[in-house]
């Protein structure tokens, strides 16, 4: 047991270095969520974040962050998010599918209560000066959304 102890300090140091390195955490640009409210969320409300200038010319990864509840009644839900940068102009809408259940429903998102879902999105060249906005809207049949807690935007280099 004493020997145990002694280790412990090391052990959790190497497994916070090993955890450092992977992701994109270092190299984070913007990572932010917008809640979605209580009633639910509606076709017509656009999800809108802003991102400040970009400072360095990369190619960026981005991710959608999504929180739900065992209210959310479908296996998926599908996105529409629009990515739009100035300066040079540039815009790329993408479809997502973000899969929550497996084929048994049981959940894949991590979380008791409400499940954090992360889901990769194509990555995108971004220039040193862009400023832009990534906008997001749900593509499914009802028209509003019960479930859906919070909406995320990650972009990483």
């Amino acid at each position: 047991m004493t020997m145990t102890i002694l280790h412990a300090p090391k052990l959790i140091a190497a497994i916070s270095a090993l955890l450092s390195l992977t992701g994109c955490n270092e190299h984070v640009i913007y990572h932010s969520y917008r809640h979605v409210p209580g009633s639910g969320w509606s076709r017509r409300d656009t999800l809108t974040f802003d991102i400040d200038t970009v400072r360095a010319e990369a190619t960026y990864q981005f991710e959608l962050g999504l929180r739900s509840t065992d209210s959310y009644p479908y296996t998926v839900i599908w996105l529409a998010v629009e990515r739009e940068f100035s300066h040079p102009d540039t815009l790329r809408r993408d479809t997502v599918k973000c899969q929550l259940m497996d084929p048994v429903t049981h959940r894949m998102g991590k979380g008791i209560y409400m499940y954090q879902y992360d889901v990769p999105v194509p990555p995108m060249a971004l220039y040193r000066g862009q400023t832009g906005q990534v906008r997001i809207i749900h593509l499914m049949q009802r028209e509003v959304l019960p479930g859906i807690h919070d909406v995320g935007v990650l972009i990483c280099r």
